[in-house]
């Protein structure tokens, strides 16, 4: 059994408990990254996971996500776990409000995880998952999973529901039982929580309540698919979108089938009818990945007061040798993404407040054959949108994050022979997550002209095929030098239309520590 005693010897429950000295430390070491991200949120130091509380309120975008940021002091290594605050304007620029969840309470001692927000009145109502646990003096531990709730006001000041809003764990089920998403219809709030059945088999959870202090059970969310889908789901979401249900959640243990499921934990979607809240039935039947890339995970949707549906996640590296640790950090949010649904798809493009960070502007129309040819070079933070018209027997190569001789780069590829969009990593940089592979592919139509657009960043890619209804999220470490763009067309002929925005840094105002 792991030794709970010994990862948390030296917990502490604010940061104002630790030397000034050991955070500045860790911040200086944290700045000498040469990976550094440069339009999206980050560690500032320790580790970055789940986003949560994702929301608009008192006329900004709040944002949170999990954060350990004492993950890597050492002698002693501290323990602290809670949420780090955001908020924003535009989804761009951003101002840093530091720590606004703790775990100094009974009942989220050992971590507060992940968890919603929901603008109520004058008010954002926070829900999220507290661990702690029982039997700590004996070898036996036993997860004590509760769900936690608290109040911001409009001066973003977090206050704490002293008391439990759920208790668990529940009849039938194990201790995990985490990250309720919340959500209201009509004049009811409803949570859906992750959950782990006592056969070791994942499902998610509903529960009602009419005044947010109580709240009472529905049941599972109930599907065609979900008996033996995974041995846990975590961070679930459901939203309507135009007559429709979606769920979106993360079940952990699926698989890998052909090439899909290929990750150590996925995100998967499933568009149905609209969920019955009475008893918590819902019927859609075909479950598809979110996003296909290596590194994607605990998804978390809001609605803006315009009525667009957005989408954030983490950009998840999952077995711990991310080549940041070694500056005192790990851990990167997507870019924000505007979701939409077409038949039983969801479509994810980036935000418009994308054109917010627009620099510089090159566009050109490209004739090649059996040729490399140059059509990029500069700062490796851009918003690339591409036509591409291949021909039947064509192979088109748009090599990303290369060296000026193209030895090193992401390697994206539309093999119109075999109908295969493919993205390859192994000659990207720094190799990592090797033993889930260094490829990823789906099929697409050559027939027409293929739309593909990528956002860039200095250490990731977000790859968006056709309007987005694939999309392959990545993290990369290239050296310095990789900062080119190169393409190539094998036995035949392809044009591309290009658009090359290069993106200015985003402004974070704020805090200098955590």
């Amino acid at each position: 059994m792991k030794d709970r005693k010994k990862e948390f010897k030296h917990l502490v429950t604010s940061l104002d408990e630790v030397p000034q000295k050991i955070l500045e430390e860790q911040e200086q070491k944290v700045l000498a990254s040469p990976f550094r991200q440069q339009i999206h949120i980050e560690s500032k130091m320790g580790q970055l996971n789940d986003p949560n509380g994702f929301s608009f309120f008192n006329g900004w975008f709040h944002l949170f996500h999990q954060s350990f940021p004492l993950k890597y002091t050492q002698k002693p290594n501290y323990f602290e776990q809670g949420w780090h605050h955001y908020k924003s304007k535009n989804l761009v620029d951003w101002i840093d409000l530091g720590q606004a969840i703790s775990n100094d309470t009974y009942f989220d001692k050992y971590g507060a995880y992940s968890g919603s927000a929901l603008p109520i009145n004058n008010q954002l109502f926070i829900i999220y998952s507290g661990n702690s646990w029982m039997n700590t003096e004996t070898d036996n531990w036993r997860r004590l999973p509760t769900q936690m709730g608290a109040w911001m006001d409009k001066n973003d000041q977090v206050r704490k529901i002293t008391t439990p809003l759920i208790k668990g764990p529940l009849d039938k089920y194990t201790g995990h039982f985490r990250d309720p998403k919340i959500f209201k219809k009509g004049n009811t709030y409803y949570v859906i929580v992750g959950a782990q059945r006592k056969n070791l088999t994942g499902t998610a959870v509903l529960f009602k309540s009419e005044r947010l202090m109580t709240w009472d059970l529905v049941g599972e969310i109930k599907t065609q698919f979900n008996k033996n889908f995974g041995y846990m789901w975590e961070c679930p979401d459901y939203f309507d979108f135009k007559n429709k249900g979606i769920l979106i959640f993360c079940p952990q243990g699926l698989k890998t089938k052909f090439n899909i499921f290929q990750n150590m934990n996925q995100t998967c979607y499933c568009v149905g009818d609209e969920l019955n809240l009475s008893n918590g039935k819902f019927n859609g039947t075909i479950v598809k990945e979110l996003d296909q890339g290596f590194d994607f995970y605990a998804p978390q949707t809001m609605l803006t007061p315009d009525g667009r549906r957005l989408l954030i996640a983490w950009m998840s590296i999952m077995n711990g040798n991310d080549p940041t640790k070694k500056f005192g950090y790990t851990g990167c949010l997507t870019f924000p993404r505007e979701i939409t649904v077409i038949g039983n798809s969801i479509y994810q493009q980036p935000v418009h407040e994308i054109e917010n960070l627009y620099s510089s502007h090159l566009q050109g129309k490209q004739e090649i054959n059996c040729e490399k040819i140059l059509i990029g070079k500069g700062r490796n933070a851009r918003d690339i949108k591409l036509n591409i018209k291949i021909q039947h027997n064509g192979i088109f190569i748009f090599d990303l994050f290369s060296d000026p001789q193209n030895r090193k780069h992401l390697r994206i590829i539309l093999n119109a022979a075999k109908n295969r969009f493919i993205v390859n990593r192994a000659q990207s940089g720094i190799n990592f997550e090797d033993e889930f592979g260094v490829e990823r592919s789906c099929e697409f139509n050559p027939e027409k002209t293929v739309k593909l657009r990528i956002i860039q960043d200095i250490s990731s890619a977000e790859i968006f095929l056709e309007n987005g209804e694939k999309v392959f999220s990545l993290r990369v470490f290239p050296d310095q030098k990789q900062n080119y763009i190169f393409v190539n067309s094998l036995n035949a002929k392809t044009v591309i239309k290009y658009e090359i925005n290069e993106l200015r840094i985003m402004k974070v105002e704020g805090k200098k520590n955590v």
